[in-house]
């Protein structure tokens, strides 16, 4: 009896410290995440929805934001990659995704400030 309550006993506390380990992953990739979305140009109050959720490949973390000015076919995604600790950034216009020196990026009323383009 003792042996299994041992065994359940490290089982939880592993799993505590995934869990953890991963809500701390997240914390820092929201919070990277914001910080580029702050210096991208897109004040908080033009944002009408965003979602925010683990990335598989590469591994990470994404957040899309959907702007109040913008239709549902416009989404500007934000993706932070753990292993680089670095936010990338892309859009959808139209069912197309689009990079940040993409030419069609014009069609975004929030454009890529020039000190983020070209890296």
């Amino acid at each position: 009896m003792k042996k299994v309550v041992k065994i359940l006993g490290v089982i939880v506390i592993a799993f505590l410290v995934v869990f953890g380990v991963y809500l701390y992953k997240k914390n820092v990739a929201e919070n990277a995440i914001d910080a580029y979305i702050a210096e991208y140009g897109i004040p908080q109050s033009a944002i009408r929805d965003e979602s925010f959720g683990y990335a598989n490949a590469p591994p990470g973390f994404v957040k899309i934001v959907y702007s109040k000015n913008e239709g549902d076919d416009i989404r500007y995604i934000f993706q932070y990659i753990s292993k680089e600790k670095r936010v990338d950034y892309s859009a959808y216009i139209k069912g197309t995704e689009v990079g940040i020196d993409d030419p069609r990026t014009k069609e975004l009323k929030y454009q890529p400030p020039a000190s983020m383009q070209n890296q």
